[in-house]
Formats: C-alpha cells, structure tokens, sequence
C-alpha cells in the first residue's frame, strides 16, 4: 500500500511545477475551455438530454439508467469532496486567466469524475447495442479520451492535485462500466445490425 504521505509529497511537487509548462496560445485556449468538458452546469443540460435521445431509441430502462447512473455519479463525488474536505493547490500554482478561484474541496476532481462517468458511460451503453466492432472500439476509446482530456486540463489549471484526478477518473470509470454492465445485451438484430438479403427466390 502507497503512504499517504509518499502520495502528499509527490502532489504537492507536481503541482509547484505547475507552471514551469509554458504552452502555445493556441493549446493554452484548447485546455482552458475543454476543461469546460466536465462542468457541473453542463452536465445539467447533457444527463437529461442523453436520457431522453435513449429513451426514444432504446426504452426508458435505459434511459433510466443513464440518467441513474450519472446523477448518482456527480452527487456520489460530491459527497466525497465534503467529506474529505481536502484543501486546493495554492492559488500561486494556478493558471487563472478567465477562471474563478475554486472553492469547492479538492478530492476527488469533480470535473473529472462527471466526464469520466458521463462520456465512457454513454459510449458503452451505445455499444451494448452495436455490433459494428469498429464502433465498439472507437466510442469508448473517444469516450475515454474525452475523460482524460477533462483530467489533464484540470492539472494543467493548477486547481487539481494529481491524486484529485486519479480518483475522479476511477470513479467515474467505475459508474460508467457499472451503467453498462446493467443494461441487458439485446438478443435480436440490433438497428446498425445488416441482414443479408437472398440473391434470388427459389420457386
């Protein structure tokens, strides 16, 4: 088992490195509004707009679940924050051009969590209902990338310790397999599923 201390230590000199990083214009605006990726007021308008798109081409159960399954999320990872009430990086480690000082607890990235839940969530889901394995590999991988790119954004704004990211990527992961594990595979032919039709008619 790591010590807490070892991981202390190692955020803190992560984060005090923080700005040592000096990105192109162009990369720096890329980051700061990806990050936007995983806000909380976005995540009010995507979950029930995801719900009611499942609901009408896989059934309430699924849209239920979505919907379940990424609120439970975001209250899930709020919840921890209060409860472990870690403090942010300093405020002299963050990149806050355009950006409020977090004050919110630290642990686990909020951000983070929401996207990790939300994007892989909702690409595993789709795919329980493909059977293109093209599309089975690229959404989740897309879907994940998203996730990361939320977490790596976070880091790169100061307002996260490295821990706060690994935490919330694992438990929005965590949401996003247990969504998917519980929507049952469907049995018949599924709507991208082609059926090859006879070259002729036998009389």
């Amino acid at each position: 088992m790591v010590p807490m201390e070892f991981i202390t230590n190692f955020d803190h000199s992560l984060a005090s490195q923080n700005l040592d990083f000096v990105p192109p214009t162009w990369l720096d605006h890329l980051l700061r509004n990806a990050t936007y990726l995983g806000d909380s007021r976005l995540m009010i308008i995507l979950i029930p707009l995801l719900g009611i798109y499942l609901q009408r081409i896989k059934g309430w159960r699924t849209a239920l679940i979505f919907v379940i399954g990424a609120s439970s999320a975001c209250l899930t990872c709020e919840s921890v924050k209060h409860l472990v009430n870690r403090s942010r990086p300093e405020v002299s480690q963050m990149r806050l051009e355009g950006i409020k000082v977090p004050t919110s607890p630290s642990f686990p990235s909020g951000h983070t969590f929401s996207a990790s839940a939300l994007y892989p969530g909702i690409a595993l889901i789709m795919v329980r209902f493909s059977s293109s394995l093209p599309l089975k590999i690229a959404l989740p991988l897309f879907g994940t990338a998203l996730a990361l790119l939320v977490g790596y954004t976070r880091l790169y704004l100061g307002v996260h310790f490295f821990s706060d990211v690994v935490a919330g990527l694992t438990g929005g992961l965590a949401f996003a397999l247990a969504m998917a594990f519980l929507i049952p595979k469907p049995v018949g032919p599924t709507s991208d599923t082609k059926i090859a039709e006879p070259s002729s008619l036998l009389t």
